[in-house]
């Protein structure tokens, strides 16, 4: 189980835990805020389709090193193959004639089934240690929650959009996920934004930033394919990275179509963050009531029309 709690005097509480913990390792900075920002809103919905889906996405730590080591390899999220979980969903017990078949609840949606899997507050209910009853009740198929079976090797586009129809892949569930909140319009637009940058990225129609720097380096006029990266070849290329970050230079194989305005100084927020208490009662009431009174043009014009709507009987 979980580490235990501990009570405030220090002792340790064996009937509660603080339950598990997940890191997340994402990749190093990207060359763009909107490659940031798409790779930190990836990793903040992935957590949530986690929870909010029940997957479980679990495999031998040696695979996860084994992971690492091939995430080292030259083009690896193009070209490499990762070992990743086969069914993120407990199986579900079919039919095919011959005897009882498991098939992964995804299928369903992948074959255009209409099959529904069971519902009720208390098949969803979860236990102490945050288990589901659905994922409990599960059937156990021999093979699938072996450990040398629970896995398979996957490209890092099969990873993020699906293999055949019992992987529905990571971007597919994470837009499921913003139908299931209903994400505003506004919201949603730029998040498929983000998740069309990674799918082109995963699936090698635009590079990554190793492979677009390599390319630099091959291409300088200076390198002499020695291995030997002089000073005017590194200037170089830091110039180069320094120019895409600020939305001076396009580079089509490494963003797409995707342009950004020029990040400059001019207007740059300067003013110290002062921390001084505020004596005047009266300005701080002034600023509050400046703010808290605005409303956004959509909420006021919703909150017309419902008026409207009330004083003709509408409702």
């Amino acid at each position: 189980p979980p580490p235990p709690l501990i009570n405030p005097d220090g002792t340790e509480d064996t009937s509660l835990h603080i339950g598990w913990r997940t890191e997340f390792r994402s990749m190093e900075m990207q060359l763009t805020d909107f490659e940031n920002a798409a790779f930190t809103a990836f990793v903040v919905l992935t957590t949530r389709v986690i929870i909010a889906f029940d997957l479980n996405l679990y495999i031998p730590l040696s695979r996860v090193d084994a992971n690492m080591q091939r995430a080292h390899s030259r083009n690896a999220a193009a070209n490499g193959k990762f070992f990743f979980r086969r069914h993120m969903a407990p199986l579900e017990e079919g039919d095919d004639g011959f005897g009882v078949r498991y098939t992964s609840m995804f299928s369903a949606a992948s074959n255009g089934g209409m099959r529904r899997t069971q519902s009720g507050s208390q098949f969803n209910e979860v236990d102490t240690d945050g288990i589901s009853e659905r994922r409990k009740n599960a059937p156990f198929h021999m093979g699938a929650n072996e450990e040398e079976n629970s896995y398979e090797e996957m490209t890092m586009a099969e990873i993020m959009t699906g293999k055949g129809d019992y992987f529905p892949g990571l971007i597919p569930l994470i837009r499921a996920y913003l139908d299931y909140i209903k994400c505003d319009t506004f919201t949603l637009a730029r998040v498929n934004q983000y998740m069309d940058l990674i799918e082109k990225r995963a699936s090698g129609v635009l590079v990554t930033p190793a492979t677009w720097m390599r390319k630099f380096v091959r291409e300088h006029p200076g390198y002499k394919n020695d291995s030997v990266i002089t000073e005017a070849i590194a200037y170089d290329l830091m110039v180069a990275c320094k120019e895409i970050g600020e939305g001076t230079r396009h580079v089509p194989e490494l963003l797409g179509d995707l342009t950004f305005d020029q990040i400059t100084t001019e207007g740059a927020y300067d003013v110290k963050l002062d921390s001084k208490l505020v004596h005047d009662n009266c300005q701080l009431l002034d600023l509050l009531k400046r703010y808290s009174g605005r409303i956004s043009s959509e909420r006021s014009t919703n909150e017309k029309s419902f008026r409207r709507q009330s004083s003709s009987g509408a409702w």
